[in-house]
């Protein structure tokens, strides 16, 4: 009876998964302008629909982590957005404009290769950002 129930129960969250999915499905495209991005960052009306931020040139679809990147959680800020150079500096907050003149440094490098790690094993590629300088991450 238990395993019955087991069963049961796993069926219907693998089923609210899958609906859960659908809802925030957006179609993968090869280039994502930073204007387009930002129609994506939660806060649309809809709680279910796609959140897209851009990391070191990759657009990723983080609705499974909408915990961290909805409105009023703890890592907004990068929803909507190219949010590599935020993501390289730990900040949750904007750059003044004297960081954002400065280049990454080499920590601030191995920063974001640990975030595109974990974003490229649990979030879906989308595309790719537009217009993206792969030599301002590179080591």
């Amino acid at each position: 009876k238990r395993d019955k129930a087991n069963a049961e129960a796993e069926a219907q969250y693998q089923a609210r998964l899958a609906e859960r999915a659908r809802l925030a499905y957006v179609e993968p495209k090869d280039y994502w302008s930073v204007e387009e991005l930002a129609q994506y960052n939660g806060t649309n009306d809809d709680e279910n629909g796609p959140i897209l931020f851009a990391a070191n040139g990759l657009v990723f679809n983080v609705w499974k982590g909408r915990n961290f990147y909805g409105p009023g959680c703890e890592y907004h800020i990068f929803a909507g957005r190219d949010a590599t150079r935020l993501l390289a500096k730990s900040k949750l907050e904007e750059e003044t404009e004297e960081e954002k003149s400065k280049p990454l440094n080499v920590a601030e490098k191995a920063a974001l290769a640990g975030w595109m790690y974990t974003f490229e094993s649990k979030y879906e590629v989308v595309g790719k950002l537009e217009g993206f300088d792969p030599k301002e991450t590179s080591f």
